[in-house]
């Protein structure tokens, strides 16, 4: 009976086994060995530089707003407060709220 039950369970396992694929070797349809592109999930040196130079920029933008749209542009989109959120942090009406950063994005 135990004997049966392994068995079971190897079956089992085996079933539910995911196909797996070499990485050596790969070939492409012509039959040449093809390279295994992996991409790294941190950016390279010149993608950083660029998001560092966009976001010095957009904070250069946001300097230059009046100060009430500046404040409502961090709120929502450095500190990601919800518009509920900011109502009740600034003492506003939710439309109120919805209204003004909808002009501060509109003056960017």
């Amino acid at each position: 009976m135990f004997r049966v039950a392994t068995n079971n369970c190897i079956d089992f396992i085996r079933k539910k086994k995911l196909n797996t694929t070499s990485i050596h070797g790969m070939t492409d349809d012509d039959g040449e060995e093809k390279q295994l592109q992996i991409k790294a999930d941190v950016l390279n040196p010149e993608e950083s530089s660029i998001k560092k130079q966009q976001t010095e920029e957009l904070k250069l933008l946001i300097q230059s707003l009046p100060p009430r749209y500046r404040n409502l542009i961090t709120l929502r989109y450095f500190d990601e407060l919800s518009y509920e959120e900011i109502a009740q942090q600034l003492d506003l009406p939710l439309g109120t709220v919805k209204a003004q950063l909808f002009r501060a994005v509109s003056a960017w």
